[in-house]
């Protein structure tokens, strides 16, 4: 575990407060709830700029508990295996586990990773992809008109907007079906039509 963060905060002070921005307070992936709670009062921005990362094998009473503290919370799917994938069979039985504790004004969640997953639940707010720093060189091209990021942004603008090819679809529908089909209660419906995914990159 990484025991001094200065670095990152000093980093991040000169991005940080334009509006809208926020980011990631750092915590130990794989470390106890009691250790990553002792991790948040190193966040120096206060909590309007940063936002916890909740692990989803955690306990259930931590995210709450987040909820009731920050304005933003982030969700981090952690499975293995065959369930490494946020869109998973079991994502989604442990999403319908949270769904009922959320309530009918749920707080602001990103979902880290879930970009292909934001239209499955209402109380996503927003997602991120890291396909973006993976496969985004894929589309430079030297027809840019002066815009090095031109082909970048409009591969983000398309997985914004949830244009994602059809294999990828069906595998994420056989997850839910099969999910939903062991018995897991669930009053959440379809996922909602939404024509933009918000990318929370700050």
């Amino acid at each position: 575990m990484r025991e001094d963060w200065t670095p990152y905060f000093e980093w991040l002070e000169s991005r940080l407060f334009m509006p809208g921005r926020w980011a990631v307070i750092p915590d130990a992936p794989g470390a106890p709830s009691q250790l990553n709670d002792s991790l948040l009062p190193q966040w120096p921005f206060g909590p309007a700029k940063g936002a916890p990362l909740w692990h989803m094998d955690g306990p259930i009473d931590r995210l709450l508990r987040l909820c009731d503290i920050y304005p933003r919370v982030c969700l981090g799917w952690t499975g293995t295996g065959e369930d490494a994938a946020v869109g998973c069979e079991a994502w989604f039985r442990r999403m319908d586990e949270i769904a009922p504790y959320l309530g009918n004004r749920p707080p602001v969640l990103h979902h880290m990773r879930g970009v292909l997953v934001a239209r499955e639940y209402d109380f996503i707010d927003s997602a991120d992809a890291t396909s973006g720093a993976q496969n985004g060189w894929r589309y430079d091209t030297s027809l840019d008109f002066g815009d090095r990021w031109a082909g970048r942004r409009a591969y983000l603008d398309r997985l914004a907007a949830g244009h994602f090819p059809k294999r990828v679809r069906s595998r994420l529908s056989r997850n839910r079906d099969a999910a939903r089909s062991r018995g897991v209660a669930s009053a959440l419906g379809s996922p909602r039509d939404r024509t933009l995914v918000q990318f929370g990159l700050w």
